[in-house]
């Protein structure tokens, strides 16, 4: 008697697994923002393609040269292809087109969808998904402690609750923000550890700790910082969880 045969069982990969093993913390940060994997190189050039359909507001100089670079871009991304005889990035555009129809709507319904969607309490998917977005998006002054990152937190939950109507929260109690902190590889600052902030090509800001674990600074302060038209923060962090 033949021996029954054993379903395989397949693993689901949920939207959290997704974030974690994403390889970097800019992938990780990509990947909660879209909620799933970010769109490939040929599902971006049919959008980067239907924004220059219509005119540009900077100008049709600039427009020319976008046009000519996405071309080059749909020959790197497609010819190689073409000389493989192989039709899967050309059906991957195709189906990249037909999905960005489907969801083209006019700002009016876009509007109405977008003030249905403040009436819905968000799942459990989706809060999972906003507190590992705004973890990830702490900037290193939030990861001094568990009360820095709460405090970070506590604001981002404000601002969902007031958009929603609804009193909900992001993380239950510490635990979960040491699990998920962990998860993502994300820690507490330690001696060491440093970051910089950049404005206009030069460096605005410094922190750093000490290796007696003594928090120093020097520069604009953060809320200076923060009121800066733009910047960015390049940090040196050590190692990751043990």
């Amino acid at each position: 008697m033949n021996a029954p045969l054993k379903m395989k069982k397949t693993k689901r990969v949920t939207l959290n697994k997704q974030i974690a093993t994403a390889p970097t913390r800019a992938k990780k940060w990509e990947v909660a923002l879209n909620g799933g994997p970010p769109p490939t190189a040929l599902q971006r050039l049919a959008s980067e393609a239907f924004g220059m359909s219509t005119s540009s507001l900077h100008g049709a100089e600039w427009q020319s040269r976008a046009i000519e670079q996405l071309k080059r871009k749909f020959a790197d991304l497609l010819f190689p292809a073409l000389l493989r005889d192989d039709t899967g990035p050309f059906e991957e555009l195709i189906a990249a087109m037909a999905s960005r129809q489907k969801a083209a709507v006019s700002f009016e319904e876009f509007v109405r969808r977008q003030e249905a969607s403040r009436k819905i309490r968000p799942s459990k998917k989706e809060v999972g998904r906003r507190l590992r977005l705004a973890l990830l998006s702490l900037d290193p002054d939030d990861l001094l402690n568990i009360r820095t990152v709460k405090a970070a937190l506590a604001k981002v939950e404000q601002a969902f609750q007031a958009w929603h109507g609804f009193d909900f929260s992001l993380a239950p109690d510490d635990s979960k923000i040491y699990s998920v902190m962990k998860e993502l590889n994300l820690r507490f600052l330690r001696p060491g550890d440093r970051a910089r902030w950049i404005s206009g090509g030069k460096v605005v800001r410094l922190l750093w700790i000490d290796p007696d674990g003594t928090l120093k600074e020097s520069g604009l302060t953060r809320r200076e910082i923060e009121g800066l038209s733009s910047h960015r923060c390049q940090t040196y962090f050590r190692t990751g969880w043990p």
